[in-house]
C-alpha cells in the first residue's frame, strides 16, 4: 500500500494521491485506537507528538509561545503556561490542554483557533486523554531541547580574521575587520591623525576633559616609540577617569541622590555608591569583579565594606514615602525594577516585557520573568557603616595614639593593684574596717493604709500593695529595732503592675509626697515621736520630682521615676541623729502619697531596711560577703579576692587612677559616622509566584529560582540557587552576553555607535551586528 511513496510525486495532479493518503490516515488512526481500546501503551514519539507538531508547535513551539506555552519540550511542557497547567500525567481533569482541545470553556475558547490550525479530530482528542490518563510518558529521545537560533544567545567563538590586502595598516585583530569591510566597500583608511589631534581625542574620549598646555607639549616632544602608549597610560592614570566612565554607568545603574515620587526625599548616604564605582574604575577592577560586587557583594563571604557598598546598586531603584503607601506594593515595584535592570545592564534584553505576560518576540516566558525576579525577591535593605578609605585611616592614626597613651594609664592601674593595693587593704582592716555595714531588712510588725489597699508580703520580704486604688493613699508600717540610724525605700517592678511598675499608676510611675519616721521605746504605750530626716538621697528621680522634695513638707510635690519606669529605684532617708533606746526601739515610716491631679499614683511594690551605722548611709550597705570575710579568722583565696574588689572601691588613689583611665577611654576618637545604602539577604526565601497580568495581589503558580530556559543553567554549590550564584553565572563563559553586551557598550562610548546598535536589545527585535 506504500509503494506510492517509493514514486516522484507529480505536482501536476496531485489529487491522484490524495485516496491513497486519505486511506493511510484511516488506517494509520484506527491501528492507534485498537491499540488503545486493547489496553496497549500510546507511544508518545509515533501517536502524540506528530498531532502536537502539526497543530501546536506554531503557537507553542521554539519559534513563538503564546500564553507562555511551549509544547515541543516535555520539561516546559509539564510546567504550564501563564496561566496554570497544561498536562498534569495521569489525572485527566486537571490540566488546560484537554479543556482547550475540546473547546469546554467558552471565555478561553478553542485551540488551534480559527484561522491557526485544523481542530483535533475526536480521535486525536481521544488518544491525547488517554495518552494523558497513562502518565504522560514522554520520552528523551523524543524530546526537543530549548535553544535559539538568534545570534546573541549562540556561544561566544573567536571569529576567523578576514583576508585584507593592505596588511601594514594592521595594528590590532580588530583593524583588521575594519578594514575588510572599507575594502569591501572600496574605501581607502584614513590617514593617521597627527599627535596634537591623538591626544585630543583620547582626553576626551577617555577624562571628558581637553589635554593641558604641558601635556599637549610633553606628548609632541616625546621621542620614544611607544609615545602614544605612554600619553594613554598617562591619562588613565587621572582620577578624572573613573569620574568620565563612572557617569555611563551611573545611567545604567540608575543612580539618583534622591528617593523619586511625590516626596523625592533627598539620600544622604547614596554618594557612597558613586564614589565606588569611581574608585572601582580608577582601579581597574576587573569587570567580574566589578558584576559581582554589585550583584551580591552582600553574600560574599567575609563580605567587606567595600562589597557592602558596591551591593548599594540594588537601592538606585524608586522609594515611595509618601503617606499611605502599601509597603509590600513598593518591595514588589523595586523587586521588578531590580530584575529588569538586571537584565537590561548584563543581559541586553528587554525582560520587562514578560512582566505581565510572555514576551511576544524574545524567547522569555511570564513563569521565567518570576524564576529571574525571585533572585532579588528576598533583598532586604539597610544602610551600613562605610567610612571612606581617607576617614578610616585617619581614623585607624588617631586610635593608635590613643590607645598608646591609654596603655600607659592601664599599665599605672595595674601596677598600683600589684604593689600597693594590698598593703593598703590591710592597713583598712586594721584601721577602718568598722566601718562597713548593711542594710538590714525590715521587720514589719504592722501595715495599713488609709483606704482600701491590701497589702502582701513576697518571699523576698517586699510589699505588693493590691485591691483598690485610690488616689492619695498614705501606707504606714511599723518595724523594730535596736538603733535606728535610717531607712532604705527599694521601688521594685512588677508584672502585675501596670508597664511592670513599680507605681500603680497607668504609665507605671507613683508620686511619694513626703516621708516621715516616728519611734518610741519598744513594747511602750508611749505616743510615736517623730525624728528628723536629715538627707535624702536616691538614685534616680525624675525631672522637676527630686527626692529632696520627700522631705520638705511641701505636698504639692515629692518623688517620682518617669521615664525609668519598670526598674528597680532605692531612695535612703537618713536620721539627723541615731536613735538607740534600752530594750529597743520600735518605729513607724508614713509614706504619703497625696496626688490630686490624674490617676491615683501609689507605690505598686516596695521594700523597707533600716541601718544603725553612725557615718554617712549609702544607697547599697555592705554585702554579706565581704562582711563574712572581713570577720573570717583565716582567710581563703576567695575571700582575699572578694575584699580587693570592694576596697577598690573605698581606695581614694586607686579611684583616681580608675578615674583618670576612663576619662581618657572616654575621649577615644569615635568611629567615623559615614553611612551606604546596602541590602541584606533574607535567612529564610521569600516565596516567588507568577504575578497574573503583572499584578501583585493576583498571585499564580509558585516558582522556582531559576535563569532563562534559553541561556545555559545557573550552578550553584549549595542547596538552592542563590544570588550569588546568579552573579557569579552572569560572568561565567557560558553566559553568552554578559561579554557582547559589555563590550558594545564600550565601543559605543567610544565611536559613537555600538557594533549592535541597540545597545539594550540583543533580543530578536534588536539590531544586528555590524561586525564579523
Amino acid at each position: 500500500m506504500f509503494e506510492f511513496m517509493r514514486k516522484p510525486i507529480s505536482l501536476k495532479n496531485p489529487s491522484l494521491y490524495l485516496i491513497p493518503v486519505c486511506v493511510w490516515l484511516t488506517v494509520l488512526t484506527g491501528s492507534i485506537r485498537g491499540q488503545e481500546e486493547q489496553g496497549q501503551k500510546i507511544d508518545f514519539a509515533k501517536n502524540i507528538q506528530p498531532i502536537l507538531r502539526a497543530s501546536c508547535y506554531s503557537c507553542h513551539g521554539q519559534d513563538a509561545q503564546e500564553g507562555g506555552l511551549r509544547l515541543d519540550n516535555r520539561a516546559r511542557a509539564l510546567v504550564g503556561g501563564d496561566n496554570g497547567k497544561a498536562i498534569v500525567p495521569g489525572d485527566v481533569d486537571k490540566g488546560l490542554l484537554l479543556t482547550l482541545i475540546k473547546g469546554a470553556d467558552e471565555d478561553l475558547g478553542r485551540m488551534p483557533p480559527e484561522g491557526e490550525g485544523t481542530p483535533l479530530t475526536e480521535n486525536q482528542i481521544t488518544l491525547i486523554e488517554n495518552w494523558i490518563a497513562q502518565g504522560a510518558s514522554w520520552p528523551d529521545s523524543a524530546d526537543i531541547a530549548i535553544a535559539s537560533n538568534h545570534w546573541s544567545f549562540q556561544t561566544l567563538e573567536q571569529p576567523e580574521l578576514p583576508p585584507v590586502k593592505q596588511q601594514d595598516w594592521i595594528k590590532t585583530p580588530i583593524d583588521q575587520f575594519v578594514l575588510a569591510r572599507l575594502e569591501e566597500k572600496g574605501i581607502t583608511p584614513s590617514a593617521r591623525a597627527s599627535r596634537s589631534t591623538l591626544i585630543r581625542r583620547v582626553y576626551l574620549d577617555l577624562l571628558g576633559l581637553l589635554p593641558s598646555a604641558q601635556e599637549v607639549e610633553e606628548y609632541l616632544n616625546d621621542q620614544r616609540i611607544d609615545a602614544y602608549q605612554q600619553m594613554v597610560e598617562r591619562a588613565l592614570k587621572s582620577p578624572h577617569y573613573g569620574e568620565r566612565w563612572g557617569r555611563h554607568w551611573l545611567d545604567l545603574a540608575r543612580y539618583a541622590d534622591s528617593d523619586g515620587y511625590e516626596k523625592d526625599r533627598a539620600r544622604p548616604h547614596a554618594w557612597r555608591y558613586r564614589d565606588w564605582v569611581i574608585n572601582s574604575l580608577n582601579a581597574d577592577m576587573p569587570f567580574d569583579q566589578f558584576t559581582i560586587a554589585q550583584i551580591a557583594g552582600d553574600m560574599l563571604a567575609e563580605a567587606s565594606v567595600s562589597d557592602r557598598v558596591a551591593s548599594g546598586f540594588h537601592r538606585n531603584t524608586l522609594h515611595n514615602t509618601e503617606g499611605g503607601t502599601d509597603r509590600e506594593e513598593d518591595r514588589v515595584k523595586k523587586t521588578v525594577d531590580r530584575t529588569n535592570t538586571f537584565g537590561t545592564v548584563w543581559l541586553g534584553l528587554t525582560v520587562g516585557c514578560a512582566q505581565c505576560h510572555s514576551h511576544k518576540y524574545d524567547p522569555i516566558s511570564h513563569r521565567e520573568y518570576y524564576q529571574l525576579y525571585s533572585f532579588f525577591n528576598s533583598i532586604n535593605e539597610q544602610d551600613v557603616s562605610a567610612p571612606t578609605l581617607a576617614e578610616s585611616a585617619s581614623y585607624e592614626s588617631q586610635k593608635k595614639q590613643h590607645d598608646q597613651a591609654h596603655e600607659k594609664l592601664v599599665a599605672a592601674r595595674v601596677k598600683y593593684e600589684a604593689e600597693q593595693l594590698p598593703a593598703a587593704l590591710e592597713k583598712w582592716l586594721e584601721v577602718d574596717a568598722n566601718l562597713v555595714y548593711q542594710w538590714r531588712p525590715m521587720d514589719v510588725t504592722a501595715i495599713q493604709g488609709k483606704h482600701a489597699a491590701t497589702f502582701k508580703t513576697l518571699e523576698d520580704g517586699s510589699i505588693l500593695a493590691e485591691g483598690e486604688n485610690v488616689r492619695s493613699d498614705i501606707y504606714t508600717i511599723d518595724g523594730r529595732a535596736q538603733k535606728l540610724t535610717g531607712i532604705r525605700l527599694e521601688v521594685l517592678p512588677d508584672d502585675r503592675l501596670p508597664k511592670k511598675g513599680p507605681g500603680r499608676a497607668e504609665n507605671g510611675n507613683f508620686v511619694l509626697t513626703d516621708v516621715k519616721i516616728l519611734a518610741r521605746k519598744a513594747d511602750s504605750e508611749d505616743e510615736f515621736q517623730p525624728l528628723n530626716i536629715g538627707s535624702a538621697l536616691a538614685d534616680f528621680s525624675q525631672s522637676n520630682w527630686e527626692i529632696a522634695k520627700a522631705i520638705n513638707e511641701d505636698l504639692a510635690d515629692g518623688w517620682a521615676v518617669s521615664p525609668e519606669i519598670g526598674k528597680r529605684h532605692v531612695a535612703v532617708f537618713q536620721l539627723e541623729e541615731p536613735i538607740a533606746l534600752e530594750g529597743g526601739v520600735e518605729f513607724r515610716v508614713i509614706l504619703n502619697q497625696q496626688y490630686e491631679t490624674g490617676t491615683a499614683h501609689n507605690l505598686g511594690r516596695f521594700r523597707l531596711s533600716h541601718a544603725d551605722f553612725d557615718g554617712v548611709l549609702a544607697l547599697e550597705g555592705t554585702p554579706a560577703e565581704v562582711l563574712g570575710a572581713i570577720q573570717a579568722e583565716t582567710r581563703n583565696e576567695q575571700q582575699t579576692n572578694t575584699l580587693l574588689s570592694y576596697y577598690k572601691q573605698l581606695d581614694e588613689a586607686y579611684q583616681q587612677l580608675v578615674s583618670a583611665e576612663k576619662e581618657h577611654a572616654d575621649k577615644a576618637p569615635a568611629m567615623p559616622g559615614t553611612k551606604a545604602q546596602s541590602v541584606v539577604e533574607l535567612a529564610t526565601p521569600r516565596e516567588a509566584h507568577i504575578h497574573l497580568r503583572g499584578n501583585f495581589l493576583t498571585k499564580g503558580e509558585k516558582v522556582e529560582t531559576k535563569g532563562l530556559d534559553v541561556l545555559p543553567g545557573v550552578a550553584t554549590e549549595g542547596d538552592s540557587l542563590t544570588r550569588l550564584d546568579l552573579a557569579h553565572w552572569t560572568v561565567s563563559p557560558d553566559n553568552p552576553l554578559t561579554a557582547r553586551v559589555t563590550v558594545n557598550r564600550v565601543w559605543q562610548r567610544y565611536f559613537g555607535r555600538g557594533i549592535v546598535e541597540t545597545s539594550d536589545d540583543f533580543g530578536v527585535q534588536g539590531a544586528e551586528p555590524t561586525h564579523p
